[in-house]
């Protein structure tokens, strides 16, 4: 009889406890775990220095700028973006003339300028060895425009990944590796050309 009396009561207790549903639970965890953005910007300019390091012959360094304007928080358009590359040779030709060997006559590109879109999926924080918040953004930037080689003009597509690191409400570190492909004349030629720049930017955005 003692026995039934506890059991009936514990049933009654448990009928009484508010009920909560997995979708409710979950929803409450996940309005803590997701933010709003706690960095945003409408206008950014940036300015890079950079790498071109795919050519055998010569190796470029590259500095430019860019303005990027923000639409929203997951678009935002790279209106303009230039670098201007200075040449490094390597010793690769000093090797060829020491077996007599002329290396095939070759252009070096100079100067570039596209337009591109940034798509930003991902915006995160992190701790800093537990003392400190950090904030970035992962996107991915594709376009294209005009290159200046040292003979001639080429059409120019690229396409790559940008990542960055917030500084302060205002200012931030970029390192963006983008595929650049040079195409000879018109779109039309299979004579491709191909650079990997890579770039550190320095962005201050309002």
């Amino acid at each position: 009889m003692r026995r039934l009396l506890i059991l009936t009561t514990v049933a009654m207790a448990l009928s009484a406890a508010p009920r909560v549903s997995a979708q409710e639970d979950g929803a409450s965890y996940a309005s803590r775990a997701v933010q709003n953005r706690h960095y945003q910007g409408t206008h950014e300019l940036t300015f890079w220095l950079g790498i071109l390091p795919l050519d055998a012959f010569t190796k470029g360094v590259t500095l430019g700028g860019s303005y990027t304007l923000h639409l929203s928080d997951l678009f935002g358009w790279e209106i303009v973006n230039y670098f201007n590359s200075l040449q490094f040779d390597t010793d690769l030709e000093g090797r060829l003339d020491a077996f007599e060997l002329e290396p095939t006559p070759f252009e070096v590109l100079e100067h570039s300028v596209t337009t591109n879109l940034l798509i930003k999926p991902i915006y995160w924080k992190g701790a800093l060895r537990n003392d400190l918040i950090v904030h970035g953004e992962i996107g991915v930037v594709v376009g294209g425009g005009v290159s200046w080689f040292s003979r001639s003009r080429r059409a120019t597509v690229d396409y790559g990944a940008s990542f960055r690191f917030y500084l302060a409400r205002w200012l931030s570190l970029r390192i963006d590796v983008r595929h650049q492909m040079y195409f000879q004349d018109a779109f039309d030629n299979l004579d491709l050309n191909h650079e990997l720049w890579t770039a550190l930017g320095v962005s201050a955005q309002f």
